[in-house]
This record gives C-alpha cells, structure tokens and sequence, in this order.
C-alpha cells in the first residue's frame, strides 16, 4: 500500500475554493465594488483605445460563444477570447486595483474570468461574486508566500505569474469541477504562468497583456482537465513548482491558516489615478502641499527643486534610472515615472486619465518640471500595508516644505466609498451609451438570479475598437 502523502497546498486552495459556501456578506459587498471599478476603468481604456489590441484579435478572428467583449456593442466570444480581451483592455492604463501587501493586480485576472464564465454557466449574481471573493483571497494568500518585489526583481510580473492560479480556482468553482479535476486544472495552469517585467527597458505594452493571458490560462487549464488532463498537485511547493521557480523561495504553509475564518484578500487599493500605483502618495502629497501654500500651477517656475519621498521597495519601478524617468519614451513609460507624473500634477493641476498623451512626453513645461525632481529613501512604517510617500520642495526664497502621504487615497487605511467608485465609473465611462444601466447592473449583481441584464447592459456599449492604436 503506498504511503499517504500530506495535503499539498494547491490541494488545500482549491478545496476551499469548492467548498467555502459562507462568504460573508460584507465581502460580497466589497468584492461587487471590485467589479464596479474594474468594468468602469476598462471602458476608460476602451474609450481611448488602450490595451484593446486582444479585443480587436479576439473581433477580427471571433469563435462565437456566451461571453461579452466590453464595450463591442454586444459581441459574445468564447468564455477564454473574452477573458483575454477584457483583462487586457482593463489594464490598458494602469488604472485598475492592487492588492498592497502583494503588488498583485487581482481584479484585471479575476473580474474578467468570473463574468465570462459566470455568462457561460447561467451562474447567478451572487454565485460569481463569491467565487471571485475566494479568488482574491487566495491571491492575497498565494502573494504571502511570494510578495511582489523579490518576482519583480527576478524579472516576473506578480500579477500574471501568481494570478493564474486564483483565476483557475475561480473558475473551476463556476464550472463546478470536482476536486481532482480542479487541483489538475491549478496544475496545468503552473505551467501556463508567465509575465516578464521587462516592458520597463522601452516602456511597450506587453505589461497589459499579462491578466487577460492569465485569465484565459486558467480557463484553458479548467477545460483540459475537465477534458482529462492531468497536473502536478505541487504545482506550488514541488521542487520546480511554481514558489521555488518564478519567486526563488520556500513554501510557508501558515499562509493558508484559517481559510475562510479571517478574509485577508480584501487589502486591496483602489486607484484615483491612471499611473502605477507607487507614484499616488507622491502626487497627493504635492496636491496637499500646494493647497497649504496657496501655490498655482504658474508658480512651478519659482520652485527650484522636487524631492519625491518614497519607500526603497519603489525604486526600481518609478524612481531609476532617473534620467530615463526624467523623459519617458511612452505614454506606458510614463505612467511608471514618479518625476513625470509629479510635473503633469504640477502644470495640469490634476493628473486624470486625458493628461497622459503622446504629445506631453515632448511638453517642454512639463519637461523642465520633472527634470527639477529628484528622490529620497523614506522606509515608511504604513509599507507594505500601503504605498505611502511625500514630496519636499525649495522655493526660490530658499525656503523647504515638505508633505507626507501615509495611507494613499483608495487604500485600506484610507478607502474610497461607494459613491467614490461610482463616480470614478461614470467619469471612465463618461460619453459612453448603456454606461448608467451598465452601473445599475453591476451595483445589482448580488441579488441577480443570473447575468442576463449585465449582458444585456454591456451590449449597449459600443466603443470602435477597429480605429487602431492611438498615436
């Protein structure tokens, strides 16, 4: 007889994953505002034609099926091509959610996945908001056990690399695999993760194509193993599994204590600006400051120097090498340019979605500022439970002023409400037709007996996704 083995941890995730029938109400709520801000932030992309190049693959070569592609006025693919082109479309300006403590997006990989299975199955409201809740907490659990800066460091994107294997337990619960075939599915998709931080050498667009490639992984795997593919149990902690190969490091099984007892995954901060997230603190501590001192947008030319206060873990992601921050090649690039965002703050007055555009990597106002910015190492107290950050600057009477940011606008300690993410829906969708009955089906789905009015909300959406990239 062969000796029993432990428990794997894949084992352990996707029988929660199957069996948790109790998620709390206050997570269904929370989760529901995920979908909220994810689907609003896609159309905003839509609007501008970011990160829409897998909805015009998935359009131009479709294999028809029940899943909505956002913002195509109406058309259905199969659930995989949605999930592929929805992931990437809401991540098209780094406008989306991330997990703090993990630098994991979770929503641009979950969301997706869950609606167009969710569209697939008939599964009610309800019965996809918990599914994806179980996915963002064993993201945030899977992200303990490799947090984001040593994957980056290593050339991997978190986001893509671990989000795979919370999509695919997301969806073998909607498709309502049994346990062995589930844990298969998680190891197949092992093999599937992928995601490489290397967008950062000329600022192009691979970044936003890794959720939805993450979501169609995980629903690839669950239909291979449905169809009677077999994956390693230890995808995670085996010698090569995903922990030790992509991370460098061992599994800690304490990670998974009290499953479904405390929800962790909720540690998740929303964005009130389209710009990596290491950046807000910054930003909103020079709003702060301006406010205080009663500056202009006109007085940039009496500052003589910028010092943006950042946490060492953000460095290498918005601060170096300065010189290339200083000027950035894209508007992609410039999205992760802690001095670039700071000068589009400083001159606009704001730093809203329309600001980033080619023309302003060449602004020469724009320009003069963020060469004016410099960095320093500030090890905040409140990272990683959020990103925090400030700015000093010297005034041309010699005078200094500083301003810190320790929770940022969206975080946990300092969270958007409700009506915050409603708003930040409509300003995304502002323009679009069906973008209030969109908002009222997404605000509904908790009591929603399946996703027939979200379907049918987001087919009066029509945005032309065949006019290209933008210039």
């Amino acid at each position: 007889m062969a000796a029993r083995r432990d428990t794997t941890l894949t084992e352990r995730m996707l029988d929660f994953a199957l069996s948790a029938h109790d998620v709390p109400d206050d997570v269904l709520a929370w989760t529901a505002l995920r979908f909220t801000d994810t689907v609003g932030v896609a159309l905003a992309c839509a609007g501008r034609n970011l990160g829409s190049a897998a909805a015009r693959l998935v359009l131009d070569e479709p294999a028809p099926g029940p899943a909505s592609v956002w913002a195509s006025g109406g058309h259905r693919v199969r659930a995989d091509d949605a999930c592929f082109a929805n992931g990437m479309l809401a991540h098209g300006m780094d406008y989306d959610d991330t997990h703090t403590a993990t630098m994991i997006h979770p929503s641009v990989v979950l969301v997706p996945a869950a609606l167009a299975v969710g569209e697939q199955t008939g599964a009610s409201g309800r019965d996809v908001l918990a599914a994806a809740a179980i996915g963002y907490e064993l993201a945030a659990r899977l992200g303990a056990l490799a947090p984001g800066k040593p994957l980056q460091q290593r050339g991997f994107h978190p986001t893509s690399v671990l989000g795979i294997i919370p999509a695919t337990a997301v969806v073998a619960r909607l498709l309502d695999l049994p346990l062995t075939q589930a844990v298969s599915a998680a190891g197949l998709a092992g093999s599937m993760a992928s995601g490489l931080m290397e967008f950062f050498s000329d600022g192009t667009d691979a970044k936003q194509m890794h959720p939805g490639w993450a979501g169609k992984g995980a629903i690839t795997a669950a239909k291979l193993a449905r169809h009677g593919a077999t994956g390693p149990a230890t995808v995670l902690e085996g010698p090569s599994g995903l922990l030790r190969s992509f991370a460098g490091v061992e599994s800690k099984e304490d990670a998974f204590t009290g499953l479904g007892e405390e929800w962790t995954g909720t540690g998740v901060s929303t964005k009130p600006y389209p710009a990596g997230h290491c950046v807000h603190a910054s930003v909103d501590a020079w709003r702060a400051l301006r406010d205080r001192l009663a500056l202009t947008p006109e007085d940039a030319a009496s500052i003589r120097r910028f010092t943006a206060l950042v946490p060492s873990a953000y460095l290498h992601l918005v601060c170096e090498p300065l010189a290339d921050k200083h000027t950035p090649r894209t508007v992609y690039d410039a999205r992760f340019s802690l001095p670039f965002t700071l000068a589009l703050t400083v001159v606009d007055g704001s730093l809203g979605p329309d600001g980033f555009r080619t023309e302003r990597l060449s602004d020469p106002t724009v320009l003069d500022v963020a060469r004016r910015v410099d960095y320093e190492v500030v090890e905040y107290d409140e990272y990683p439970a959020a990103f925090p950050g400030g700015v000093r600057v010297e005034l041309s009477d010699g005078t200094v002023h500083e301003e810190h940011l320790r929770h940022n606008v969206g975080s946990p300690g300092n969270p958007m409400t409700a009506d915050d993410i409603a708003a930040k829906f409509r300003a995304c969708a502002h323009g679009l037709n069906g973008a209030e009955q969109l908002l009222d089906a997404l605000r509904g789905l908790a009591t929603a007996p399946s996703l027939t009015d979200f379907t049918a909300a987001m087919a009066e959406v029509n945005v032309d996704f065949a006019q290209g990239s933008p210039s």
